[in-house]
């Protein structure tokens, strides 16, 4: 007689052992809001979380195979192909370019290692990815900055960490109230 648990073990497919392990390993500490509310904006496309390998890849190709922190692992189990929040773009790829690019053409520089992960213009949301924290600070860069301009360079969010952005998002997106 097989049992409930053999029957569920059976009937997933490789892709979903492999998701319900790993959802085993990873703690969700910083992104319960997140993943409380499942459907944020439904209506757009439902919310999409990675498996690990998917997330392997993306902190192969952007941060040397290192871990990225804690809060963006969640992020990305939880949403990595569509969040719903608004506050995060998911071709990052495509970021990454145009940053480079926006650094490139204005002449601006970060010297130390960065994850980007939206833009307004050419004012990018970021996170350093030599910092020791599992929630990091989130930043804005302004690529087209210049010696004349009186905003900074580079200036914490108001938000604070990667957390609190999702979180003041999910808030706001939960009272009808504009980003």
């Amino acid at each position: 007689m097989t049992t409930r648990l053999g029957l569920l073990e059976k009937d997933l497919g490789e892709n979903d052992k492999s998701r319900n392990s790993f959802q085993k390993m990873i703690e969700i500490k910083y992104l319960q809001q997140l993943r409380d509310n499942p459907n944020l904006n439904i209506a757009i496309s439902p919310r999409v979380g990675w498996e690990e390998s998917k997330i392997v890849a993306l902190e192969t190709k952007y941060n040397e195979g290192r871990p990225f922190p804690q809060a963006f692992r969640e992020y990305l189990f939880l949403a990595g192909d569509y969040g719903g929040t608004g506050v995060v773009y998911e071709d990052w790829d495509d970021l990454r370019e145009d940053c480079e690019d926006d650094i490139e053409y204005w002449g601006n520089k970060l010297k130390r290692p960065f994850f980007v992960f939206d833009k307004l213009d050419s004012q990018y949301s970021i996170f350093f990815l030599d910092e020791d924290k599992e929630d990091p600070i989130v930043y804005i860069f302004n690529a087209s900055w210049n010696p004349n301009h009186k905003e900074e360079l580079l200036k914490k969010a108001l938000t604070g960490s990667f957390s609190n952005l999702i979180n003041e998002a999910i808030y706001r997106i939960k009272n009808n109230i504009l980003f």
